[in-house]
């Protein structure tokens, strides 16, 4: 218990006032921005990753079929 209170004590700190000046100057509203985007591509990327992972099952089982149906023909 008390080793999860010291990781999240070293993890988690609450942004000094300065740090909120600075993220609301021109250069910190893009980087704003930037996190922003960063994070929508990451969940479209995750997102066309399981696309990618469910076409490649679909081709697989299209395969294992076809091969059945040639073993048949045989």
């Amino acid at each position: 218990m008390a080793v999860n209170v010291l990781l999240y004590s070293c993890g988690h700190r609450e942004m000094s006032e300065k740090e909120h000046q600075d993220a609301n100057t021109p250069a910190g509203k893009v980087g704003q921005v930037a996190y922003k985007a960063a994070e929508v591509t990451g969940k479209v990327a995750k997102g066309a990753g399981k696309e990618l992972s469910k076409a490649a099952h679909e081709a697989h089982e299209g395969w294992k079929e076809a091969s059945e149906k040639d073993k048949t023909k045989q």
